[in-house]
This record gives C-alpha cells, structure tokens and sequence, in this order.
C-alpha cells in the first residue's frame, strides 16, 4: 500500500513539471484521500466487529435523531414475533446494565435515592419542567440542529443547564436520553441544586457540583441542627454515616447555602447570553428591573410557595421522613415549579416514577402501546391468542401492573396541568372588551390583555418559542362564522409569517392576529434584517461560527448578528387587541356574537418543521413531537360579545342605499 502511493505521487509530479500543469496533481490529491479513507474504514470495521463494547458506543453517539441499529432490529424482530433473536437480548442486557446503575451510590447520586426520605419534595420534582429539562425531544432537536448549523461552535451551551449532572460528566450532549447517565436525564435534579457551594450569579450553566455519594455533605437554605438531632438518635431513626455498615445511609452534614434562597440564585441559568452576546432569554435581568425586585419578593416567593405565579407564603412541615418517623415541622419550598412547558413523551418515561424506573428500562417502556389499551380489561379480554408482545411484556399481569403504573402518572400529568394552568391564569388576564362600531357597515372591538405579575414580562424565558395569542371567532345569528383570527393551520400553527400554508400561499396571513410571541431577526450580509424561526444567521454559501464578542454588547445594548423582536408584556402592563369585520362579511341583521378565547402553549408547530432534520430523541416522528405539543394548549380565559342593532333598522339603511343608487 505505501509504495502504490509512493509511485502515485513520483507520477503526479513528474506530469506536473512535463506538462506544467496542476491538474494531474488534483488528481494524486484525491487519490490519496480515497486510499487514506479506505484504510481508515478498514481499521474501524475491524474494531467493531471485534469489540462489543464499541458497537454500543457508535451507537450511543449518533445524533440524537438518529435510530440506532439495536432498536431497529428490535421493532422487526417484534414485528417478525422473533422474541429470542440475538439483539433482543442485546437489548435485555443493556436494560439490566442500565436498572443496576439506577440506584447504585456514585458520585452524582440519582433523585430516586432522595424520594426515600423526601417523598413529598420528589413527588412534586418528578412532574416539573425542571426534571423535564433534558427529557424534552424539542430542545435536544433544537440544541442539536443549532450545532450542526454553527460548525459545533455552540458546543454544551444548552446542554449544561440543562443537564448539569451530564455536563460535569463530560457526556456527549447529542447522544439519547436512553443511554444516558440516570442521575444526568433527570435534568435539574436535587443535587443540581443542593451540591452547589459557590455563588455564580448570571453565568449561563457552567456550574460546579461537588463529587460524592449519599453520605456526602448537602447544601440548603437551614442549617444542620434538625439533622444532627436525628444523627443522635440513630437508634429512633435507624441512620447510619459509615460507607460499607449496613442501614440506611443519610448525609453526614447539611450547611446552610444562603444563596439557593436568592433570586440571583436562579439567575444563573435563566438570563441566557450566548458567547456572541445575543440575549436569548431575560427572565432574570427583566426581574431586577421589576416592581417586585425592588419590593424584596424573591423568585422562590412567587414559584415556590402554597400558590403557583403569586406570593403566597411557604407550608409548613416535616422535610423528611426517616424510617417513617417525620423530623421536626420547619418551612416547606414547593418543587413543582410550574409553567409553560409539557410533556409531550411517552408517559412510562415521564414523570419520573421510582415504581416505573423499577419495572422497566426507558426503551422497554417505549414498547409499551399503552395508546392501544395494554393492561386494561377492554384490551386484555379481547387480544388475540397469538398477537405477539414485546418479550418484557409478553405476560399479562406485567401489562396490568405497568397500567397501574400509568393510572398514576396521569393522575400526575393532571396534577401539573391544573399546576400551570394556576401559574398562567396568574399571570395572564383577559380584561376589558370595548364595543367601537356597531352597524350594517361593520363591526369593530378591541380587548384588553394585561400582565398581573410584578416580577417579569409575560411571557418571559425563551420568549420568541412562548405562543401566547388570542383566538377570535364572528358569528351571526344562524352561528355561521364571518369573522376569525387566531385560528390554527393544519400544522397547529396561527396563520403568521411563518406558517407554512401562509408561506405556500394556501391560507391567507392573518393580518389581525394578535400573539404575544417574540420573533427572531437575523442579520443578512448585507445588514438588512428578516425573522427566521431559529436564531442562526441563514447560510448562503458558508456554515457561520458562533465567535466570541470583541466587546461587551450585553453593557451596550449594540445589536448582534441575531436579536429578539419583543411582544411581551411588561410587569403591570397591558395591550389592546383591536378587531374590525368590514361590512361585506355580514350576512344580515344582527345579533352578531364574538367569542374571544386566550390561548397559551409551550411552542409553535413551525419550529418542530424548523428542527425535525435532527429527529426527534425516542424514535418519535416530527408529526408525532407537533401533535402532542399543540394537544397542549390551553385556554386561560374566554369572554363574549354580543353586537346587536336591531333589524329594522338595517332594513331602512339598505331601502335607503338602493334609493341612492337609483338616482345615480
């Protein structure tokens, strides 16, 4: 091999020096790239091929939409009823690998191991967006998709605040939630927060978090007094400190952190400034400039006590339960965190659950069709005798357990649904609704949409994803519609910009749609500036770099390649909607009524389009990730309006109007 290139290249120059040429050398060039990626791909396959481990690895580094080849081979052995084929138990071996490691004492200690003695702290964790943060399919397609679209400049950005537990481990931010780290896919986590000893203020991620097991020390708003009177009464609470000693192991210290109890505290992962300077999200410096910062209510004041959105004081009672004995009643923080996001994935998976985690792997819950009744009566007592299941789910009272399972994490689901729909409705108000014209010639209105929050915008976060708009529906008075704005494509999305059937030309713009969503702008090369759905420059001929700033834009408000065109609403403040349904959409006397709905979901349809050549974590299709996200939405508010002028009275103008026009 290495003479034929030897005697390749002594060609290529001698024809370049006889014929004083180049071309013969462009072609030795790419000759000794194909030889050199030839070899290359012969040395590979012969790792894998001999190493098992390495298989796993390949696969566990694709892009996150892509399918690895274990779990395709599974669906068509299922598909085949092969439940004993080679991969299957592949697949059996890795989920046993990956149960062993769920409650295995490490370093990064997984939630589950807290739920022992915090049952109600990891009941209200295990449903919030806080241990969603790194399950969501949405953000890891968007984080994936803004790599690929900046040269990998983007790096971890997302992925460290997302997951602190996967950035400390140095994990792949691309790889499948499936083959991850338990105590990483559980995103913000309990040590996410009670392992940090430094304060960091706006920093974006980037947090350190102190290594160690259960034993290790925890840091909280109290100290550790409640704790080392249990510590001496192990007797009464049958605790023990010591690695190795039989029991049940509990922290050794707990510290008291004054900073968790901060709002600066959560500054560090929610002002989101991109190394380029571009702000893409505020909720953090919107809240220091608020009348709430300035009156000393605290972020854990509104998000963390009795009532979601609203300062509503703390509960009071045990922090733990040890050995089934309750430790002295003292302020409780509530961890449900409730907002805008939703789970839009299979429900064996999320919320997290200690009974699900135990029963079965990620990937073996994502068999389970519980859409097609599996473990209920309707489904069990009609199944065919030689329908095949998967091979952990080929028993029946597996599939009855794993519903039992499921009856619990609806109920859940339910729960913070009712959790978020308090925390909009607090920040959220359809107010009033002004009657401005009122006749033949046409309608007109206008309402009012107000901010109730003090703290920050509305929405706020990742403002340019929030879809906050209003829903307007005219009708006569046979109930035939002659007046809509705010309705949805067949994608889900509002008839703006950048829906697609606008785009296509197959439904017209809504141009009185009123939403409360930011829109991104990107720069051009030229200067000019146009709103794309993702915050990356479009690339015409090159892909761009993510470079650092040469001066500090977030002190001078100098705008960047890419900014957010803001609609939110301010602390306290409100907008008016303003409606008119010209004349010639009326279809005779009155009454005309008006329904106006307030509508808010976690994010357009578009921007699943906009993502979906990454694919989605869990085998889920682009249509699958956009159905589940706009079954989300949800109606904060509804009021009417009834336009009635009396029909004699639109006689008379119209008997006038053909006088009118029989003169002329």
């Amino acid at each position: 091999m290495i003479s034929f290139k030897k005697n390749i290249v002594h060609i290529g120059f001698w024809a370049c020096w006889s014929r004083k040429s180049c071309y013969p050398l462009i072609f030795v060039f790419i000759s000794l790239v194909f030889l050199y990626s030839c070899n290359k791909n012969i040395q590979v396959s012969q790792k894998v091929s001999g190493n098992s481990e390495i298989i796993n690895d390949s696969v566990v580094k694709k892009d996150v939409g892509s399918k690895s080849s274990l779990e395709s081979e599974e669906k068509r052995d299922m598909k085949n009823g092969d439940s004993d084929s080679e991969e299957e138990r592949d697949i059996a071996a890795v989920a046993a690998a990956e149960h062993a490691n769920l409650f295995v004492e490490n370093d990064y200690p997984s939630a589950t191991t807290c739920a022992t003695c915090h049952p109600k702290h990891y009941k209200e964790w295990s449903v919030s967006q806080h241990s969603y943060a790194q399950l969501s399919p949405v953000y890891l397609s968007f984080s994936s998709f803004t790599n690929e679209f900046t040269n990998g400049t983007n790096g971890d950005f997302c992925f460290r605040c997302h997951t602190p537990i996967g950035a400390n481990l140095n994990e792949d931010p691309f790889m499948s939630n499936l083959d991850r780290h338990p105590a990483s896919r559980e995103g913000i986590t309990c040590i996410a927060c009670h392992r940090i000893t430094k304060a960091y203020n706006k920093r974006s991620g980037r947090l350190a978090i102190q290594k160690g097991d259960l034993l290790a020390p925890v840091y909280g708003p109290k100290g550790g007094e409640e704790l080392k009177r249990v510590l001496d009464n192990t007797d009464k609470y049958r605790v023990v400190t010591e690695k190795g000693k039989p029991g049940r192991k509990i922290h050794t210290q707990a510290v008291k952190f004054e900073p968790i109890s901060s709002s600066t505290f959560c500054g560090q992962c929610h002002d989101v400034t991109l190394l380029n300077g571009f702000r893409l999200e505020e909720a953090f410096s919107e809240y220091r400039m608020s009348p709430a910062a300035e009156k000393g209510i605290t972020c854990q004041d509104c998000h963390m006590g009795k009532v979601q959105g609203i300062p509503s004081g703390y509960e009071e009672g045990p922090a733990a339960i040890v050995g089934g004995k309750e430790t002295a009643p003292r302020k409780l923080t509530n961890h449900i965190f409730a907002g805008p996001d939703y789970s839009v994935i299979h429900p064996g998976i999320f919320p997290h659950n200690v009974e699900a985690q135990e029963m079965a792997t990620m990937r073996e819950w994502l068999q389970f069709d519980y859409k097609a009744g599996w473990g209920t009566d309707e489904f069990e007592d009609k199944v065919a005798e030689d329908m095949k299941f998967p091979a952990r789910w080929e028993s029946i009272d597996d599939r009855y357990d794993a519903r039992e399972i499921l009856n619990v994490q609806f109920e859940r689901l339910e729960w913070v649904r009712q959790k978020r729909l308090e925390v909009l409705k607090n920040g959220y108000k359809l107010a009033d609704a002004v009657i401005t014209r009122n006749d033949k010639d046409g309608l007109a209105f206008k309402v009012k949409v107000e901010n109730l929050t003090d703290g920050h915008n509305v929405p706020t976060g990742f403002a340019a994803e929030r879809l906050v708009f209003l829903q307007v529906t005219v009708t006569d008075k046979t109930g035939k519609e002659v007046f809509k704005s705010g309705d949805l494509d067949p994608n889900g999305d509002v008839r703006d910009h950048e829906s697609s059937y606008v785009i296509n030309g197959d439904l017209p713009l809504d141009d009185q749609l009123f939403d409360l969503r930011g829109r991104i702008l990107v720069t051009s090369s030229r200067g000019g500036e146009r709103e794309r759905v993702l915050p990356v420059p479009y690339p015409v001929t090159t892909t761009p770099f993510i470079r650092p700033t040469t001066r500090s834009r977030v002190l001078t408000g100098e705008t960047p390649a890419t900014r957010i065109n803001r609609r939110s609403l301010s602390p306290l403040d409100h907008k008016w909607a303003e409606y008119k349904v010209d004349g010639d959409l009326m279809t005779g006397a009155g009454p005309y009524k008006a329904k106006i709905d307030l509508i808010a979901g976690m994010a357009p349809a578009n921007l699943i389009g906009a993502i979906k050549s990454r694919g989605f974590d869990y085998n889920m299709s682009a249509r699958e990730v956009a159905d589940n996200v706009g079954a989300g939405y949800e109606v904060l508010e509804s009021k009417n309006i009834v336009f009635d002028f009396k029909e004699g009275d639109l006689i008379e103008t119209s008997f006038l109007n053909s006088l009118i026009s029989i003169f002329e």
